[in-house]
């Protein structure tokens, strides 16, 4: 192999030793969809780190700003300000406060943060991947790793509605992977060049029965079940166009700094046969003195009027409210700043479409992710080969995307405590206002206190023991 890309054609070509010729056929396809996909994740991944090429139009931009650097980072708000907003907060299985006892495995994995930036991947290019595997010496009992779609592939299983196989890159060569793990329902293969430069694999067992991989997703549909990027092709479309607004008012602001003047019945000569050093001196200098022309005619100087930035402004709004439409991100978080400050009200309701698409992928799609993803942890801290039995009443919980204040959360608890007496101790009304620590906090200071009021109450109804006298008791 070359240093170059596989092609389709070189993914064919290779050869693996210890799979079974359909595992390998598996291996190539996957390899195929990473390989397919990889532009289009690395073009992704440019936009939202804000480093795409500048895309001119080759009409009016001087060489010298074709030559600069211009960054604009709406594309990384397009998936920034929705991902953020998908705060996972626990599991939740009535009856339980520790569904499975999971508690320990998702805090060993640091899991609410591998999450959130599975998350962001997800937004970034579509899809994101969640493996699930038991962990090595030193390591947690269970391992739950994240990966990115650049470094991952997978192909779908339609009707059981889980991944078939999956692949993830754990090292690269020049261009290529030179180390990769596959998932398959019944083994783990660790494929890797062996020191004749071959390939080769490690079988590890899976007797789970299922693939241990599942996918985070940011609008899966019908026929894309690994959802689409929320950088979509008009949203780097309008980038392109908002950075050469940038640059257009960038040009208009360096005439500004260097007003243009005209001088009248002055010899050309005077400016043409000059060097481009006095040129720029007579330019900047405050004082200019003149001598009439051979005709004794005075020169005469203008100031040439400056273009004004307004049109440019003008389009770069335009194009900034566009951008909002397609994300739901507000204007005022691209830059655009109104003559007057919203009020609450308005600002809810510039991101009223943000939060209708983010609660929805909080709801059914991120939702659905974390309980596959708990209940494989499950199976493979306990060797099961099949899902526990209350699995399915497994939820996963996730902060109000809308981060209402502490005072409007106060309000809503009053109202709906009032309403029903029942509910003012229960921890799902407790959960409207504060977080889990807090709630589990709260709950335990209610039950050492019933505790103790119970523990009187039992003293205060304990029948009297009669007194005995010495005389008596002889």
């Amino acid at each position: 192999m070359t240093i170059n890309e596989w092609s389709a054609a070189d993914i064919d070509g290779l050869r693996f030793a210890n799979v079974t010729e359909a595992e390998a056929d598996t291996i190539k396809k996957l390899l195929k969809v990473w390989r397919d996909r990889r532009d289009k994740n690395l073009k992704r991944t440019l936009y939202y780190d804000g480093e795409q090429a500048f895309k001119d139009l080759g009409l009016m931009l001087p060489p010298q700003l074709k030559q600069a650097k211009f960054f604009l980072g709406w594309a990384t708000m397009a998936v920034r300000k929705a991902a953020v907003r998908s705060q996972f907060e626990g599991l939740r299985l009535p009856g339980s406060p520790d569904p499975f006892e999971l508690g320990e495995t998702l805090e060993a994995n640091n899991f609410g943060l591998e999450l959130s930036q599975g998350v962001t991947s997800a937004y970034k290019h579509g899809v994101s991947f969640v493996t699930v595997a038991a962990g090595a010496a030193g390591e947690a009992p269970v391992q739950i790793q994240p990966h990115s779609a650049e470094s991952s592939a997978a192909i779908w299983d339609r009707r059981r509605r889980r991944i078939a196989a999956a692949l993830t890159i754990s090292a690269m060569g020049d261009r290529n992977p030179s180390e990769f793990v596959v998932y398959l329902p019944d083994v783990v293969l660790w494929c890797a060049k062996n020191a004749g430069g071959r390939w080769a694999a490690e079988r590890i067992p899976n007797r789970i029965g299922r693939t241990l991989v599942e996918p985070i997703t940011y609008d899966p549909q019908l026929g894309k079940a690994f959802g689409r990027s929320r950088i979509t092709g008009p949203v780097m479309a309008l980038t392109d166009m908002a950075v050469r607004g940038y640059v257009r008012m960038e040009g208009n602001a360096e005439f500004y700094s260097s007003p243009q003047i005209a001088i009248e019945g002055i010899d050309p000569d005077a400016f043409e046969n000059a060097s481009e050093q006095k040129k720029f001196k007579l330019a900047m200098d405050r004082l200019i003195a003149l001598t009439k022309d051979e005709d004794g005619d005075k020169p005469t100087i203008k100031q040439m009027q400056q273009a004004t930035m307004t049109p440019h402004s003008d389009m770069l709004r335009t194009v900034a409210m566009a951008f909002s439409g397609e994300t739901g991100i507000p204007p005022h978080s691209l830059g655009i700043i109104h003559d007057q400050p919203s009020s609450a009200e308005a600002i809810r309701a510039a991101e009223h479409d943000l939060l209708i698409d983010v609660t929805y992928q909080n709801k059914f799609v991120l939702a659905s992710a974390v309980k596959n993803i708990a209940t494989l942890a499950v199976m493979v801290r306990d060797g099961l080969t099949e899902p526990p039995a209350e699995a399915w009443k497994l939820s996963a919980r996730f902060a109000d995307p809308e981060f209402r204040s502490t005072s409007a959360n106060a309000d809503a608890y009053v109202k709906l405590a009032g309403a029903n007496e029942d509910l003012k101790n229960s921890p799902v009304l407790l959960e409207t206002v504060f977080d889990d620590d807090q709630v589990e906090r709260i709950t335990e200071d209610q039950r050492r206190a019933q505790a103790g009021t119970s523990l009187l109450a039992a003293l205060r109804q304990a029948p009297e023991v009669p007194a005995v006298s010495v005389d008596d008791a002889g």
